[in-house]
C-alpha cells in the first residue's frame, strides 16, 4: 500500500469520527470519542515512530519539527477531554479546539509534506515505506500495543 494512502485513509476516518462525535450526545458521543482518541493516537505513533524518521530529509525537517508540535498539542487536548464528561460544559469547546488543530494539522501534510515527499522518495523507497506502515499499524492495532484510551491514559510525547 502507499504510505500516504494509508496515512490519507486514516486522516479521513478521523474526520468521519469528528462528524459522528459532533452529532451524539450523551454515552454515544463519549463511546465516539474514545474511538477518535484510539485513533488519533494509532496515527500519531505511526506518524512519530516509523513515517516521520524514514521521510526525514533536510527539505522536511522542518515541516516534520512542525508536525511534532501539532501532534504534542492533539496528545494534550485528548487527554483533556478524555477528563471530561462529555456533558461537561468544557468539553464542546475543547473539541473544537481538537478539531480545528487536527484539521491545520492534515491540511499542512496532504498540501504540503506529502507531495514533497512524493517527490524526494523514490517508487522503490515509497513501497518499502507503505508495508513498513500497514505491518505497524497492523501491530499498533492490537490490544494493548497503545496507551490505554481513558482519563488516566498518559499520551505524552514520544
Amino acid at each position: 500500500m502507499d504510505p500516504i494512502e494509508l496515512l490519507t485513509q486514516q486522516h479521513d476516518e478521523a474526520e468521519l469520527l469528528f462528524q459522528q462525535v459532533a452529532m451524539a450526545s450523551g454515552e454515544e458521543k463519549l463511546h465516539l470519542f474514545r474511538r477518535l482518541a484510539w485513533l488519533l493516537t494509532l496515527h500519531t505513533q505511526l506518524e512519530e515512530r516509523h513515517f516521520y524518521p524514514m521521510v526525514k530529509l533536510a527539505e522536511t525537517e522542518d515541516m516534520l519539527l512542525h508536525s511534532f508540535d501539532d501532534h504534542a498539542e492533539a496528545k494534550a487536548l485528548i487527554s483533556q477531554l478524555l477528563h471530561l464528561d462529555a456533558r461537561d460544559i468544557q468539553f464542546e469547546p475543547a473539541l473544537v479546539r481538537l478539531r480545528t488543530s487536527v484539521e491545520a494539522h492534515v491540511a499542512e501534510e496532504r498540501t504540503t509534506l506529502f507531495p514533497l515527499v512524493q517527490r524526494l522518495l523514490s517508487a522503490e523507497h515509497l513501497a518499502r515505506l507503505g508495508a513498513e506502515l500497514a505491518l505497524r499499524t497492523t501491530e499498533l492495532a492490537q490490544p494493548g500495543a497503545l496507551p490505554t484510551v481513558s482519563p488516566e491514559a498518559q499520551l505524552g510525547a514520544y
